[in-house]
């Protein structure tokens, strides 16, 4: 495991401003990166020093309240991440069968949500998708590519988040690993490839659909909306 949430990433995380998708996709990276979710603690133990450590002006009673409000409001906050994690925390893992008929253990924090896994369907040659209904606008699925198997090159019209959950995958930039985190926009273009002998699992969360950039898979584009998977 090599590609991590940013530390700005991990701050928002702690302090409950993420939206609930992209919490969502930081809370499986911490499931198997022990780093970051060491850090994670760190920075939570920080907020809460910050909140219960703030010095409320007494000299006005306008900014009483507004502090106080503030306070309250980042309670809330820390309150409601925290009863998500113990939530998280008593899920047993799923298991997921892939078209080939592997089998994968999920993360508790997708393993809460398995009922809301679609079928498989396919996405060209050895790669398939499921969607994850997270009553999100952003498109959440997982992705399996099996081994020795492609995704054609694209770029994004907005932005893909990728957990690797099992197995790895390459691209243009390098090699990946279960637990990396990545993010790509209108300013990467790859085409994820696995080798002889190798799989992956992973979940993608798109916020616009993908343009395809080589190859036939191109014809999507002509529709001018590009793709979800």
């Amino acid at each position: 495991m090599k590609i991590h949430p940013s530390q700005e990433q991990l701050i928002q995380y702690c302090e409950g401003t993420l939206s609930d998708v992209d919490g969502f996709t930081i809370a499986l990276h911490l499931e198997q990166c022990s780093e970051c979710k060491a850090k994670a603690r760190e920075l939570e133990a920080q907020c809460a020093n910050l909140l219960f450590g703030a010095e409320v002006d007494s000299g006005s009673h306008t900014n009483d309240s507004t502090v106080m409000n503030e306070m309250l409001d980042a309670i809330t906050a820390l309150e409601s991440s925290t009863q998500i994690q113990q939530d998280v925390y008593q899920v047993k893992h799923a298991i997921i069968r892939t078209p080939n008929g592997k089998e994968f253990v999920l993360p508790k924090a997708l393993s809460r949500h398995v009922e809301r896994i679609g079928d498989w369907k396919n996405y060209g040659g050895k790669v398939y998708s499921a969607s994850v209904d997270l009553d999100t606008q952003a498109r959440v699925n997982l992705l399996y590519i099996n081994e020795d198997a492609q995704v054609p090159q694209h770029t994004h019209k907005g932005e893909e988040t990728t957990v690797i959950l099992h197995g790895g995958f390459s691209d243009e930039d390098g090699h990946y690993h279960a637990g990396d985190y990545l993010t790509r926009d209108a300013s990467h273009k790859h085409a994820p490839f696995t080798q002889a002998g190798e799989d992956c699992l992973c979940l993608t969360v798109l916020t616009e659909p993908m343009i395809f950039t080589q190859g036939v898979a191109r014809i999507f584009n002509l529709f001018g909306k590009g793709m979800y998977p």
